[in-house]
């Protein structure tokens, strides 16, 4: 699977160990197809993306936070590219019926480098 955070690809912070965990994935062999059928079983659209991983000759990684239009469910989808494959995983969806399922920071407070 797809490493879900920058650092996953090196040594971990102290604090932070590396676990293999069991998970049942729900995949489409596209994001085109993923992305139709979240919109017509949970009336969820992408609200947020992010490119993990980008290079010139069209590979890429992301992740994608797609949610419906009271905030009630969202669905996280990773996908990766290749330009021999496409493939899209579900790997987080649930409910929120307080309409929480997206809440976006409007003034983050980004630590100061080091």
């Amino acid at each position: 699977m797809l490493p879900l955070l920058a650092f996953a690809q090196q040594l971990p912070p102290a604090g932070i160990k590396p676990i293999q965990v069991r998970m049942l994935l729900f995949c489409a062999d596209s994001f085109e197809y993923m992305m139709e059928m979240l919109a017509i079983e949970a009336q969820e659209s992408p609200v947020m993306l992010g490119y993990l991983k980008e290079s010139s000759d069209g590979e890429a990684e992301t992740i994608v936070y797609f949610v419906n239009e009271e905030r009630t469910t969202s669905t996280i989808v990773v996908t990766k590219k290749n330009k021999n494959r496409e493939e899209a995983c579900i790997v987080f969806s649930g409910k929120s019926p307080s309409g929480m399922a997206i809440s976006i920071n409007p003034s983050p407070q980004f630590p100061a480098k080091t």
